[in-house]
């Protein structure tokens, strides 16, 4: 029985994948299997994977291309570890990573999910944004999780930082496979309000930014703004009504008003389809008309929102 399964799937990993799998395949501490999937790769990267001789490696392959929470669900169901490390071909795992999660896991095995520091690298590796001041605390109860997903949707903010445990999962379910963007805040919304949330505030991994990620064009910013929206009114339903209130006035100055910011900027470049989907959306979820008087407070008036993603978080430390 391995401590941790790391999962990755694999599409056009070009030419970081290499250096990510090494970095797993080095870690230390901790007893691991890697699990692999290629989705249809057509660059090279099966080749490379198949030619791995580790007896910790299961590679697995797609006749078509699937997406990436299929994948992930495929990997989950292909492990047996009790605590499972989602991975990303683009990054790279810092020495000890693994270590550092199966021992919070060991003092800490009432958490749904764990999520560490990261450091931010550009293209060719070099550090791009180091470690910021974080006072999030080591456990997470579900209403600090919910308390900051106003300000930030995620609490991790990507996948590859991110460790599952099996038995949590089990409890809530599998990623959400008809998400193409935010099944990785869906699944953590779903486990945070049934489990504490654990937080390692040490740089583990170091995430990379690239020309080439999805997250560089507009129908990825729609897709994520659209499914967001659906994690936040499960958050909202699961709640009381008196922290209902308090988030949806969090939202309306935080969140709500980066999308409010997206639909203008498809207004303004002509985008009138795309600037109705946005209007559409957002008018399902909230009173236009507020979100627009609290966008002219903020842009017009110069109005400043009031921070307390931290300044109010004691409170919600269980």
């Amino acid at each position: 029985m391995y401590s941790i399964a790391i999962i990755l799937p694999v599409f056009n990993g070009g030419n970081y994948l290499q250096a990510s799998v090494k970095s797993v395949l080095t870690q230390l501490g901790a007893d691991f299997e890697l699990l692999v999937i290629d989705d249809c790769s057509t660059d090279g990267s099966r080749e490379w994977l198949e030619s791995i001789y580790d007896n910790r490696l299961k590679l697995f392959k797609n006749d078509v291309n699937r997406g990436l929470f299929y994948n992930l669900n495929f990997l989950i169901n292909h492990s047996s570890a009790p605590l499972i490390k989602l991975w990303a071909q683009d990054d790279i795992m810092n020495p000890g990573c693994l270590e550092a999660f199966v021992s919070f896991y060991q003092n800490h095995q009432d958490v749904g999910f764990i999520y560490c520091n990261r450091e931010v690298i550009d293209e060719y590796g070099e550090i791009t944004s180091g470690i910021k001041t974080d006072v999030t605390p080591k456990i997470i109860s579900t209403a600090y999780h919910n308390h900051v997903a106003w300000f930030t949707g995620s609490i991790a903010g990507n996948i590859a930082n991110v460790c599952l445990v099996r038995d949590a999962i089990n409890a809530v379910g599998l990623f959400n496979e008809k998400m193409k963007i935010s099944g990785d805040f869906d699944i953590q919304a779903r486990l945070a309000q049934k489990f504490d949330t654990g937080f390692i505030n040490q740089p583990l991994i170091k995430l990379r930014n690239h020309s080439g990620q999805l997250s560089r064009n507009s129908t990825y910013y729609f897709l994520h703004v659209k499914e967001d929206l659906a994690v936040f009114k499960f958050i909202l339903n699961s709640i009381p009504l008196q922290q209902q209130q308090a988030g949806k006035k969090d939202l309306r100055r935080y969140k709500l008003m980066f999308y409010y910011t997206l639909m203008l900027k498809a207004l303004g470049g002509a985008q009138f389809g795309l600037f109705g989907k946005y209007l559409k959306q957002l008018s399902s979820f909230d009173n236009i008309f507020l979100l627009t008087v609290e966008y002219i407070k903020q842009k017009v008036f110069k109005v400043k929102r009031p921070f307390k993603k931290f300044h109010t978080a004691t409170q919600y430390i269980s």
